[in-house]
C-alpha cells in the first residue's frame, strides 16, 4: 500500500512537470491532458485522477511556481547576497527559460491566455504575479534606500519596467537570438545603477 501512494505521488509530480513544460511552451489552450498522458505512457483517466479538471491542473500549477518563488526568494536570504546580486539573480530565472529550448515564464504565458483561462486560474495568476512584483519592488525600495540602485521614478514603476521587459525578452528570443536577452539584461542593470 505504502509503494503505491509513493507511485501515485510521483506520477502526480510527473503529471505536473509535463503539464507547466507544455504551458510554457504552448500556453494553457495549447495542450490537453492527451498530450499529457502520451508523454507519461498512462490513460488521461489517470491524469483525472489526480486532476479532475484542466482548471484544477492550472491552479495546482501557479500555486507550486508560487511555492518555488517564496523558497528561491528565501534562499536569497540565507545566501546573504547584496542586492544589485539578488536582481542579477532574479533575471536569472528569465534566462533559464531562454536555455529551456526557449520557453516563455509562467507569468508571461498566463497573462497571454488570460482571457481564455478559467476565473479561478485568472484570480490565481493575478496572486502570483502581485507576489513577484511585490517581491521586486521591495528589492528595488530597498536598494534604492540602501544606495545600491539609482533609478528614475517609484520603485513600482521600475519593477513594473524590469518584469515586463524580462517576460518580454524570453518571448522575443523565439524570434531572435539569445543575446537579444543578454541585451535586455544588461539594459535592466544599467536602468538601475544611473
Amino acid at each position: 500500500m505504502r509503494l503505491q501512494w509513493r507511485i501515485k505521488g510521483i506520477q502526480k509530480k510527473q503529471i505536473l512537470d509535463i503539464a507547466e513544460n507544455l504551458l510554457r511552451d504552448r500556453g494553457y489552450n495549447g495542450f490537453s491532458y492527451k498530450d499529457i498522458s502520451s508523454s507519461l505512457g498512462i490513460r488521461n483517466a489517470s491524469v483525472h485522477y489526480h486532476y479532475p479538471t484542466k482548471t484544477d491542473l492550472g491552479v495546482a500549477i501557479i500555486r507550486r511556481a508560487t511555492h518555488r518563488f517564496e523558497n528561491w526568494a528565501q534562499s536569497l536570504v540565507s545566501r546573504d547576497l547584496g542586492c544589485s546580486e539578488k536582481l542579477e539573480e532574479f533575471c536569472l530565472i528569465f534566462r533559464k527559460f531562454v536555455d529551456r529550448q526557449q520557453q516563455i515564464c509562467l507569468g508571461g504565458a498566463l497573462e497571454t491566455d488570460f482571457k481564455t483561462i478559467p476565473e479561478e486560474m485568472q484570480k490565481e495568476t493575478c496572486e502570483f504575479v502581485s507576489f513577484v512584483l511585490q517581491w521586486l519592488e521591495n528589492l528595488l525600495e530597498d536598494g534604492k534606500e540602501q544606495g545600491a540602485f539609482n533609478f528614475p521614478g517609484k520603485a513600482r514603476d521600475q519593477a513594473l519596467m524590469t518584469a515586463a521587459s524580462l517576460q518580454g525578452a524570453v518571448q522575443l528570443v523565439r524570434a531572435t537570438t539569445t543575446s537579444s536577452f543578454d541585451a535586455i539584461m544588461k539594459q535592466i542593470a544599467r536602468s538601475v545603477h544611473r
